[in-house]
């Protein structure tokens, strides 16, 4: 059974054996670096920490990372604000078995929950182009490509 578990100690290392194609989702110790340094920015603010980071879990086994960011919208061009996947992954040894499709969904109904105490309308990612398979999980649970690009990759919406 799949299971997110926010990173902590216990899990981080075990997120950082994790392994994917680089060409399609950068690697854990540099989302994990990010979000480091993304947290020390809001404590220096004095600012709420926007990020959200899960190990996704099968049972005891860490098999994937996801890591999303509550923010205004602006880079693509919402209305309001939205919450941003900006890494999903699933390790190579684990895919194909729809840890990746149960973890997402998990992930959507955490969103539902408010987190963030916003009613948040959007949930959007980007995806490589020719990722089929994760274009396809996506708009298996109501992603919709919007026309946009970031960087090389295409943008995926979905309303909550």
């Amino acid at each position: 059974m799949i299971t997110l578990q926010p990173i902590s100690e216990d899990n981080f290392r075990d997120v950082l054996k994790l392994r994917a194609s680089e060409e399609l989702v950068a690697p854990n110790f540099y989302s994990l670096a990010e979000a480091y340094c993304s947290l020390i920015d809001a404590v220096n603010k004095g600012v709420p920490q926007c990020d959200l980071l899960f190990a996704i879990v099968n049972d005891k086994t860490v098999v994937g990372f996801a890591m999303m960011t509550f923010e205004d919208g602006k880079d693509v061009n919402s209305d309001s604000e939205i919450y941003w996947m900006s890494r999903f992954m699933i390790d190579e040894n684990h895919q194909a078995k729809g840890y990746g499709k149960a973890a997402l969904a998990l992930l959507i109904d955490h969103i539902k929950t408010k987190p963030h105490d916003c009613d948040v309308k959007y949930f959007y990612t980007a995806v490589v182009p020719t990722n089929h398979i994760a274009t396809k999980t996506y708009a298996s649970l109501g992603f919709e490509k919007t026309g946009q690009v970031w960087g090389s990759e295409d943008v995926m919406r979905l309303i909550l």
